[in-house]
């Protein structure tokens, strides 16, 4: 729901090596819409095995419907996004449930190689679904011809609604696909629409046989290879048969994706296959679930037989849930290829209960790490380097036009105080190399010249750059994303209009809802809030003569927490003698925010003040010439309690004063010849992920998820399914 925060956990592996080696150290994490529109983005540090976890909080002005966490790394930004990783979630709503027999089966085809060709023997998978995407398996299903003559009679279908067929295309002739389900027939036809060229390939103890299907001489094409251990490769082949054979005895477990191209580079044709190296160990370990059937609310207790130094993610979701996915397809085959359809699920890493449906699956797929056609005729461009290190890096002027240097730079975390410095060469660039600090860090950046004497000079960051916000193949394009409401006897189904509104469908009567309701603005009260039109009425007043009104928060004088100037203060002091020390409190107290009630004290009993946030922004270090802002260049200000999610959003655990302002304000009283900037941090956090998983609270069939990463690279997945009574 909106303003509920989500755990999210995850693995970083590198695909092009069996060991651990995440190149990068820091991942991007973005929460995007079904509108394309970036909702909130994260970046977050992962261990030397690749593992991280965060918490993203979600606003409760979020519209409700699907939306997608986007996962990346600077050194992933060279490739295509479709090639991130996607995991998609729903807010506010529900999927429709499954329910047989349906009303409507659709189907979508996928020929080998993506192309009909004329004239030659093709495999084609197809794969039947409802209207709301689940699938269809109990079928009988029959290809006929426009004459109704049956050209195969019988088709098995899995229970993922795959199945596959062999044929051979003739030229003027129309073909179907007949499906009998439920005592009703469904015809869908195949629409052959005959290309010139097209890819065959298998894979047979260790050989890739591959064959182009085309009427046209084999001069006219090249074969090309791609292994993320080998990279891209033309593979030699009979020009006159158009057959060519590749050894893959030296090849580890992957991806291989073979592309056809015409003699000018242009992509005609892709295959996608699965190789198993030999060198690949066999995982013996077992997963158990004693009960099958549990209690709303129990803690699932499952036996789980892991090598050490594993990594474990689990969780719940539906028998019939269209968006859960399993750490083993994810991992594998989600930076290299794409497909509409989700990988079936699997209850081990058994080579016999996975290739029938993988072969099947791998049909649906397309290569989306680079466009090898562009890489053929350009070349690979590294535009962004690895990130396995934070750095302030951009441009020292004197003026608007004029750069300053050569010279130095210092560089102070205004937060935990700490100091690194730098040099600025003649175009007055730099790169300074910082320690991991938290998104609302400020720097104070100085620039001096060669003999060390400061500089009054401005500095401008390097803009960071961001991968286009887009998901290239969005989920549920037919999928009414709502739910039955039964109340006694009467069916309740609502749809959404195009404000976005939802209607209620009940017994032929609709009925429109009003308008979706803020819970934050119904919340507010004089005792927590100060809008624009008070503010405006006491133009003259101070913000700190305005917080009296909020009667739970009180201001006081503290000694200082360590930043900003008195903090600096305090740290010199305590080598000082005692009654020089004194007179140094005495003259440099800070002026704090703090909660009069005890319930929001920190843990060792100490008073711990709130933070400011202006715009956003937070504050550290000194607030006083803050708090003499007057009301008139304010349009609100807000006491936000710890429980509020924006809490974690802004790194607050104790609460925040929330400023908006009408113009631009000076945050920090900056020394005069530095400059302060704040760029983007990271998301960090101390609260651990519960390490128990209880049932849930609502009547129903469920699947215990269970993905393990052993310390070797291997990935295995278990599927256990469950009620709840």
């Amino acid at each position: 729901m909106p303003d509920d925060t989500l755990l999210v956990r995850g693995q970083l592996l590198a695909a092009n090596t069996q060991d651990f080696f995440p190149y990068s150290r820091y991942i991007y994490l973005e929460c995007i819409n079904q509108n394309d529109s970036l909702l909130l983005r994260q970046k977050v540090t992962c261990d030397e095995k690749g593992y991280f976890y965060t918490f993203i909080p979600t606003q409760i002005e979020w519209n409700t419907n699907i939306c997608y966490l986007r996962a990346y790394t600077r050194l992933m930004q060279n490739y295509s996004t479709e090639s991130f990783a996607i995991a998609p979630f729903l807010l506010g709503t529900t999927q429709p449930q499954k329910k047989e027999p349906t009303s409507e089966i659709h189907s979508r085809f996928f020929p080998e190689g993506g192309k009909f060709v004329n004239g030659f023997q093709q495999n084609v998978v197809f794969q039947l679904t409802d209207d709301d995407g689940f699938s269809v398996s109990n079928t009988q299903t029959t290809l006929l011809d426009e004459k109704n003559d049956t050209i195969i009679h019988h088709i098995p279908v899995s229970e993922n609604g795959l199945g596959k067929f062999t044929f051979q295309p003739e030229t003027d002739k129309q073909y179907r696909l007949q499906t009998e389900y439920d005592g009703r027939f469904f015809s869908f036809p195949l629409k052959i629409n005959p290309e010139e060229a097209t890819l065959q390939a298998i894979i047979n103890r260790n050989r890739l046989s591959c064959r182009i299907l085309s009427n046209e001489k084999g001069s006219h094409f090249r074969l090309f290879l791609y292994h993320a251990n080998k990279g891209l490769q033309e593979i030699p082949f009979h020009a006159e048969e158009k057959i060519a054979a590749v050894n893959l005895s030296d090849y580890s477990t992957g991806i291989l994706a073979l592309f056809l191209t015409d003699s000018e580079l242009n992509l005609l044709s892709e295959r996608i296959l699965w190789q198993e190296g030999l060198d690949e160990k066999q995982t013996t370990f077992n997963c158990l679930l004693p009960q099958t059937a549990v209690s709303p609310q129990d803690t699932l207790k499952f036996q789980l037989d892991t090598p050490q130094n594993s990594s474990v993610f689990v969780r719940i979701a539906r028998q019939h849930d269209l968006l859960a996915t399993q750490a083993y397809p994810t991992l594998w085959f989600s930076g290299n290829i794409t497909s509409p359809i989700r990988f079936p699920f699997i209850n081990s890493l058994q080579t016999e209960d996975l290739n029938t449906e993988l072969s099947h699956w791998l049909y649906t797929t397309r290569f989306v790490l680079f466009a090898p056609e562009t890489i053929l005729k350009e070349g690979m461009v590294y535009k962004y380097p690895i990130e396995d290190g934070l750095f302030l890096s951009g441009k020292a002027r004197k003026d608007k036009d004029k750069p300053f240097g050569p010279g130095l730079i210092d560089v102070q975390n205004t937060k935990d105080l700490s100091f690194y410095s730098g040099e600025i060469d003649q175009e007055g660039n730099f790169v300074v190399p910082v320690d991991n600090y938290p998104n609302g860090t400020g720097f104070l950046l100085t620039g001096k010249n060669n003999k060390g004497k400061k500089a009054n000079c401005s500095f401008t960051l390097l803009e960071e750059t961001y991968p286009e916000v887009t998901i290239s193949n969005p989920l549920f394009p037919r999928t009414r994303l709502q739910t039955d409401i039964i109340l006694g006897d009467t069916s309740i189904r609502y749809s959404i209009d195009e404000n976005k509104q939802r209607v209620y469908h009940i017994d032929n009567v609709t009925v429109q809802t009003h308008k979706k309701v803020d819970f934050r603005e119904m919340n507010r009260n004089p005792n927590n809030f100060i809008g624009e039109e008070t503010l405006s009425k006491r133009s003259g007043q101070s913000i700190r003569s305005l917080l009296n009104r909020f009667t739970k928060i009180s201001l006081i004088m503290s000694k200082g927490s360590g930043t900003g100037e008195i903090g600096l203060l305090q740290k010199a002091a305590a080598y000082q003698e005692s009654k020089e020390r004194e007179k140094m409190e005495r003259d440099y107290n800070e002026l704090t925010i703090v909660w009069k009630s005890a319930k929001y004290s920190s843990l060792g009993g100490e008073n711990t003040p709130l933070n400011i946030v202006v715009n956003g922004e937070p504050v550290f270090g000194n607030i006083e010439h803050i708090l003499q802002w007057n009301a008139g260049d304010i349009k609100s200000i807000e006491l936000i309690e710890p429980k509020d999610s924006r809490c974690v959003i802004y790194n607050t655990p104790n609460g925040a004063i929330a400023i908006e302002t009408l113009k631009e304000p000076r945050i920090y009283e900056n020394d005069p010849l530095g400059e302060m900037v704040y760029p983007f941090g990271l998301t960090i956090t101390d609260k651990q992920p519960a390490k128990h998983i209880k049932a849930p609270s609502q009547p129903g069939k469920y699947r215990l998820l269970i993905d393990v990463i052993t310390d070797d690279k291997r990935i295995i997945s278990f599927n256990k399914e469950f009620e709840v009574k």
